[in-house]
């Protein structure tokens, strides 16, 4: 037997559905779609996969003991007492780092030989302009003021100068580490020129803030991860001091064991070539011409091989050759 509601139960239903107390099929379809397009994102393994990078400890002892060695380099460069202070390295995507830069902004790109890659040092305008006082003169200084313009050729002179105080100093720093060879590639004022580094990659970040003279500044570091990436077996553990006094005695005692390695040692005095029936035909008193003179220089075999030349005289009664020059 069929139930039949009542009238009050039929007003009661009604005024549910007007309400939206109670969902219609159509609402509950379309509830149900919304939480589903809420529950369901889409996935990024790409970027994903780019921001998630493993920290490397050595960089931060590296970038300590730079901080140290060009706070005294910049003190004697400029003839002022410089404070340097610097951050924890940063892991950020590269676009995310380049919307923080004033424009136009110093942007000069290192490259590393030996690494077979590169670094970006980015200098605070109010820190040339602070040095170009300092270079030229000036007993004070004043605040900068920052134009938005392009930086003059005597201004890019400047920079050069540091850069390669920098570069100097990153040598220093990385030596315990990796020993790489820094050299200066070029200056650009706007990040979008660099296309070394896509928008996307993940690049390592420090910060360093420099005082003097009452100007707060700073200088950023920049590198690719994937630069780093490739000596990362080096990065993953921060040198000890111990470890480095160990190195230290061992490369001195491997030194010292070939610095005592003999050598065979061969003064040439003038060679001659003939056929061997006149080799095998000469006997006491023949006089063999050979191929240069008394005052002729005098080549100084190592195993073979010449490294020096020299002259040929009398030292403390016996006969000796004098080195004049190297081979190269």
């Amino acid at each position: 037997m069929e139930q039949v509601l009542s009238q009050a139960e039929i007003d009661a239903l009604l005024g549910g559905i007007s309400e939206g107390e109670i969902l219609t099929e159509t609402a509950i379809i379309e509830e149900a779609a919304a939480v589903e397009e809420k529950q369901v994102k889409d996935f990024d393994f790409m970027h994903f996969t780019k921001g998630k990078k493993e920290k490397l400890p050595a960089l931060e002892f590296i970038y300590d003991r730079f901080s140290k060695s060009f706070r005294s380099a910049l003190s004697l460069f400029m003839e002022r007492e410089i404070e340097v202070g610097t951050v924890p390295v940063q892991y950020v995507e590269y676009s995310e780092f380049t919307k923080t830069l004033p424009l136009p902004t110093n942007m000069n790109i290192v490259v590393t030989e030996n690494l077979n890659g590169f670094f970006i040092v980015i200098f605070d305008a109010k820190l040339i302009f602070s040095v170009l006082e300092t270079v030229f003169g000036s007993a004070t200084i004043s605040p900068s003021r920052i134009e938005g313009r392009e930086f003059t050729k005597i201004e890019f002179n400047v920079i050069k100068k540091l850069i390669n105080l920098v570069s100097s100093e990153m040598e220093k720093a990385w030596e315990p580490v990796y020993k790489i060879n820094c050299k200066y590639s070029r200056s650009e004022i706007n990040p979008n020129y660099i296309t070394m580094v896509t928008k996307e990659e993940t690049v390592s970040l420090n910060e360093f803030s420099i005082e003097f003279g009452g100007i707060t500044s700073w200088m950023k570091i920049c590198m690719p991860y994937g630069v780093l990436e490739s000596i990362k077996s080096y990065l993953i553990s921060t040198p000890s001091r111990e470890d480095m006094d160990m190195r230290e005695k061992w490369l001195g005692r491997i030194r010292a064991l070939i610095m005592e390695v003999p050598v065979e040692v061969t003064a040439i005095l003038g060679r001659k070539r003939m056929p061997l029936h006149e080799f095998a035909a000469l006997g006491s008193g023949n006089v063999i011409m050979v191929d240069r003179y008394v005052s002729d220089t005098v080549d100084i075999e190592i195993h073979k091989r010449a490294k020096f030349r020299g002259k040929m005289g009398v030292f403390k009664g016996s006969k000796a050759v004098k080195v004049e020059d190297i081979v190269q």
